[in-house]
């Protein structure tokens, strides 16, 4: 999985953890995945400035090279006509 992705998918899930929190009847409970979401965020975070501190991917080029179809001729002289 590529960082985009893994930041994506923690943040997501961060968001779905305060949401859940919000449902949860006891303060200690609620407390817990208010700080697994912000444990995910702070991943999430670190994640961004390996993004940032890695080097930009290689830029690859491409030569497109156009194929011209030919008909192959036969020979006059062949004496062989099945080949």
């Amino acid at each position: 999985m590529d960082l985009t992705t893994q930041i994506k998918t923690k943040r997501e899930a961060a968001e779905r953890a305060r949401r859940l929190a919000l449902g949860m009847t006891q303060e200690d409970d609620r407390q817990r995945a208010l700080a697994f979401a912000a444990d995910l965020d702070a991943e999430a975070e670190e994640l961004e400035r390996q993004l940032k501190s890695a080097p930009p991917p290689a830029r690859v080029t491409q030569t497109q090279m156009q194929m011209q179809n030919q008909q192959a001729t036969k020979p006059k002289d062949d004496p062989d006509p099945k080949k």
